[in-house]
């Protein structure tokens, strides 16, 4: 059985992660300061050992395979300088994800606003697929159990992107190391929070991450902003970027219906952005063999229940 070690486990995204690898048949150790007693009853629960608050480097042994750091720790944790004076293989936790989902088509959902509804409708159609897809979120999504859901057995992994530091280990983006096959880019707004220090670092920043999909991939993107829309007009000529817009309807009796080649489905418009975010993620469902039939009746399905 492998054995793996996260540093930081109170970060939330850490402990769905280290629940998911237990799950997936790991043996797990953690580590943390000031856990929640609820957090402490899920990793027992899980059977996830924790040794207790603070960090204890002298458990950091040799047959430990993975060592695995929140986006939190810093330079000189006394587990992380350990696990580094030791040999042990550390990584952050995209790189960790990345490893885990090589063999699968993964799915990088990024961009500044609209990532979680995207991925809430993309997992939701799915689901009502019965197509079993790997996950990893740093966002909480209603539709999905936790942030990270690994398995044997599926052919897909549905990855949120942000731009933001992973850890100090080297200090790199998250959107380094997904390597996707399918992207979708919403759009491109730069703030002092995004981390980047200038626009153009940012924008870098995203530049790179398009060409890094993998050969023969697929950038889905919004067309109605022109940052965005750059970056897909310099694609490789063998990366397929496929442009999206808001759906169309029509308003009838005080209903809204979805206008398509397979009929009319009546959808409920929860804010302003659903038709732009609906078509984003119908085109990241064909991608993955959803026909748009079903989409449609799922996304029926899906807004008349919020």
């Amino acid at each position: 059985m492998r054995k793996v070690h996260l540093i930081s486990v109170s970060e939330p995204l850490m402990l769905d992660l280290a629940l998911a690898i237990r799950e997936k048949g790991y043996e797990v150790t953690v580590s943390a300061e000031q856990l929640t007693e609820s957090t402490k009853t899920k990793l027992q629960a899980a059977k996830c050992k924790y040794y207790g608050e603070g960090w204890f480097p002298e458990k950091l042994t040799k047959n430990i395979n993975f060592v695995v750091l929140g986006a939190e720790v810093r330079s000189d944790n006394p587990e992380l300088v350990r696990a580094k004076e030791s040999g042990l293989l550390i990584q952050s936790v995209p790189e960790f994800i990345f490893h885990r989902t090589k063999e699968k088509t993964r799915v990088v959902v990024a961009g500044a606003q609209g990532k979680k509804s995207v991925i809430s409708m993309i997992a939701y159609a799915l689901e009502k697929q019965n197509l079993k897809f790997d996950y990893a979120l740093s966002s909480e999504i209603p539709v999905l159990s936790n942030r990270v859901k690994l398995m044997y057995g599926s052919r897909i992994a549905l990855i949120e992107g942000d731009a933001q530091i992973t850890s100090e280990l080297g200090k790199r983006v998250q959107l380094e190391f997904y390597r996707p096959h399918i992207v979708l880019l919403t759009n491109l707004s730069w703030t002092v929070a995004t981390g980047a220090a200038t626009p153009e670092a940012y924008y870098e920043i995203y530049r790179s991450f398009v060409a890094s999909i993998e050969r023969e991939g697929k950038l889905v993107y919004f067309s109605g902003d022109p940052l965005v829309r750059n970056l897909a007009e310099g694609v490789r000529e063998d990366v397929t970027a496929i442009p999206y817009d808001e759906h169309t309807v029509i308003e009838r009796e005080g209903q809204t219906w979805l206008q398509t080649r397979y009929g009319e489905f009546r959808v409920f418009l929860p804010d302003v952005y659903f038709l732009l975010n609906l078509n984003a993620a119908r085109l990241v469902c064909r991608q993955l063999g959803v026909k748009d039939a079903d989409f449609y009746q799922s996304m029926s399905d899906y807004s008349l229940s919020l």
